[in-house]
């Protein structure tokens, strides 16, 4: 999955969510003729981009690090086997299968929304507001996780279907070039970069090298340690 540094995440998920609703807001302000349409814009900019902060940070700093080095899932095994940390009852682990990929980070989104929900709300309408707030926040997050890794899926098998059609002795022709979108030429000058899908697919194929070496390494490490038992037992 992805492996960009928890600090990427924060500042790329903070900057499009913050634009999504002051684009969003700008348009339910024009199209309600408001004349203060650009001051609700700023404000919606301002405290989604706050709120969406709070949840990344929550997320990747605090909950998914405990989470990846606590639990003992496959699907925390395998983000451990990609960090390179080792825990005593993790075992080599298969290729992620389609309903891995749709379950990835919900239970890390789904904590750190209510967490940051809760506190955020409390904040600001006072303690009562603190439960409703995280069961809000915190389904909502868990909600938009799963439309995020279906999206995803959607992607893969689409970029998968695409390969098997391709011919094997034919090459691939070059895409046509495009003009880049508002939303694209919004990004890239902020500095947010667009992964493409081949840069996505050699994420994935670096994922699953990571997977083969790790496993050669514990297969290598079961081996000299069975040799070194051999050697001390002059029975065997």
């Amino acid at each position: 999955m992805d492996m960009d540094s928890p600090m990427d995440t924060i500042v790329r998920g903070t900057v499009i969510t913050s634009g999504i609703c002051v684009f969003a807001t700008g348009l339910y302000g024009i199209a309600k003729r408001s004349p203060q349409y650009p001051l609700m814009a700023i404000a919606a900019g301002v405290n989604s981009g706050v709120t969406a902060c709070s949840f990344f940070a929550l997320r990747e700093i605090v909950i998914s690090p405990l989470l990846v080095n606590t639990l003992p899932w496959p699907q925390y095994s395998r983000r451990r086997h990609d960090l390179g940390i080792s825990h005593p009852n993790d075992w080599p682990t298969d290729t992620p299968t389609w309903s891995d990929l749709r379950q990835h980070n919900t239970l890390d989104s789904g904590l750190s929304g209510a967490i940051a929900g809760g506190v955020l709300r409390g904040w600001k309408s006072g303690p009562r507001a603190i439960l409703p707030g995280m069961l809000t926040i915190g389904a909502v997050c868990t909600l938009l996780q799963l439309a995020y890794n279906e999206a995803t899926v959607s992607r893969l098998r689409y970029i998968s279907g695409l390969k098997v059609k391709a011919p094997a002795n034919e090459a691939p022709a070059a895409p046509a070039p495009r003009s880049k979108t508002a939303s694209e030429r919004f990004l890239t000058l902020i500095g947010v970069h667009q992964v493409t899908e081949e840069e996505y697919l050699e994420k994935m194929k670096a994922t699953r090298d990571r997977h083969l070496r790790r496993i050669a390494e514990l297969e290598q490490q079961l081996a000299t340690e069975k040799a070194q038992e051999k050697s001390k037992d002059p029975s065997v």
